[in-house]
């Protein structure tokens, strides 16, 4: 009986020896966002699927604490205030505004964002390559180069793309610079049409009038806020709009080519896993996704296009990866 009760007792420590080393092993991984849409679902789902392929899977040997701030940004700040106080092995913010709440909270805990436009001016990083301290990512910024070149696909000839966006914003005047440098090259003049604020939207859509020969739209939430009202602008005087965010497709505008946000994420999770495994944020590149990225999603939308007076190529249509009637 005794050489029993022996065996169980040991039976039970090596079970609770086995036990603590799995938990000292499981890594801890904080994951958040300001809102859920889709292309941030996709992006914390591809953060998973890189870590997965890297080695670091959930339930196995991490364990994901993830947070939405539902929009609120006071609840985004308590949110990175509860990350620090619980001293993860790394915090994944995704978006502009959750990695400045992350990076402004803590300088020690190492940190990769996601689907930031321009991380620089946003002043998470102070360059690109090896920026030093705690902090890498992703950015998510537009692919310029292809939706100038789909926007001549689709309108051959344009020489002045109108840009409607507010001045404020970070995201939209490096969009804006973006915008100049790859029209440049197509002797394209990108003439500027500031919206401080939502109300002054269709003021600056209407100045464009007869002025370009298509509109660009940023992904400026300002400008955005009010996107039926400027395409129903564009749809009455037939001048084509274009955006710099495909979901803006399904609102109206001609086209837009962009970003896979579930590869965004899986490059995301990539890096995240070179630091689990000992490297430091601070001497891994931060990564500009489209430059290599070649999956690109191309989406048009045919009854928009017909009532700005405007046919889609087949060229466009047969490659696109989807097309709303």
């Amino acid at each position: 009986m005794k050489r029993v009760s022996r065996l169980a007792l040991g039976l039970l420590t090596a079970v609770s020896l086995s036990s603590a080393a799995l938990a000292a092993d499981m890594k801890k991984v904080a994951i958040s966002t300001i809102v859920e849409v889709p292309a941030l679902v996709d992006t914390k789902n591809g953060i998973l699927a890189g870590l997965a392929e890297k080695g670091f899977e959930e339930g196995k040997n991490i364990e994901v604490d993830y947070q939405n701030a539902n929009g609120n940004m006071p609840t985004q700040q308590q949110i990175a205030k509860k990350f620090v106080g619980d001293n993860p092995d790394i915090i994944i913010p995704i978006t502009t505004p959750t990695s400045q709440a992350v990076v402004g909270s803590t300088s020690e805990i190492p940190i990769v964002f996601a689907t930031v436009t321009d991380p620089v001016k946003a002043k998470l990083i102070t360059r690109y390559e090896k920026p030093g301290a705690n902090v890498t990512g992703v950015s998510d910024a537009a692919p310029i180069k292809q939706q100038v070149d789909l926007m001549l696909e689709i309108v051959p000839g344009i020489k002045k793309i109108g840009f409607v966006y507010n001045p404020g914003l970070d995201n939209a005047l490096a969009t804006l610079g973006w915008l100049k440098e790859q029209s440049a090259p197509h002797g394209i003049e990108v003439v500027e049409s500031p919206a401080p604020t939502t109300n002054e939207v269709i003021i600056a859509t209407k100045k464009l009038v007869g002025k370009v020969d298509a509109v660009y739209i940023p992904n400026d939430t300002t400008v955005v806020a009010a996107l039926e009202a400027i395409v129903k602008v564009c749809q009455d005087v037939d001048l084509p709009i274009f955006a710099g965010e495909t979901g803006a497709v399904e609102r109206g505008v001609i086209a837009s080519v962009g970003l896979n946000y579930f590869e965004v994420g899986k490059i995301t999770g990539h890096m995240a896993a070179r630091v689990l495994n000992g490297e430091n944020p601070g001497d891994i590149d931060a990564i500009i996704a489209y430059k290599v990225l070649t999956d690109f999603k191309t989406i048009v939308n045919k009854g928009s296009a017909a009532e700005m007076g405007v046919t889609i190529p087949d060229s466009v249509l047969s490659r696109a990866t989807q097309v709303i009637e």
